[in-house]
């Protein structure tokens, strides 16, 4: 019996000192699965009123890091005529652009519009939508814009 005991205290103490919760999985930042270089194809129309112009479309890439916030990607786009860099919300596998405003520029006007772009990740590929809305004296128009990429 005198043996038993110090056993069981030896037992519970190896037990109690087990290290709970903590593991790595918990611990791993789902932005991690999203980093990296997209080539990605890129297309837009603009709508004038019910009218479509300046079609454009290109090729370049999107790099994907985390931005400072937990939820935080930045993307730095490159393409022949733009370089910059924005930032978006991570929310799953969805992401909302961090912009709330863009210009419109159709011939050699320049607008003013109301932005609102998302996005998505479905493994390997990337999928990006924007919408820039103005209104020019009664007359509506949009500028839509479609990123498809796939990550390296």
């Amino acid at each position: 019996m005198r043996r038993i005991v110090p056993f069981f205290l030896l037992l519970l103490l190896i037990v109690t000192s087990c290290k709970k919760g903590g593991s790595d999985i918990e611990n791993v930042d789902p932005r991690d699965q999203y980093l990296g270089v997209y080539d990605v194809d890129y297309s837009s129309r603009t709508v004038v009123g019910t009218i479509n112009t300046n079609g454009d479309s290109g090729k370049g890439t999107i790099t994907i890091s985390k931005g400072n916030a937990a939820d935080e990607l930045q993307l730095a786009v490159v393409f022949p005529d733009y370089n910059g860099t924005e930032l978006a919300k991570l929310n799953g596998s969805k992401f909302t652009m961090g912009r709330t405003r863009q210009q419109i520029k159709i011939y050699n006007a320049t607008y003013d519009g109301e932005y609102n772009g998302t996005g998505s990740f479905d493994g390997k590929n990337l999928t990006i939508t924007a919408v820039v809305k103005s209104n020019q004296n009664g007359t509506p128009i949009e500028w839509i814009q479609n990123w498809k990429g796939l990550r390296r």
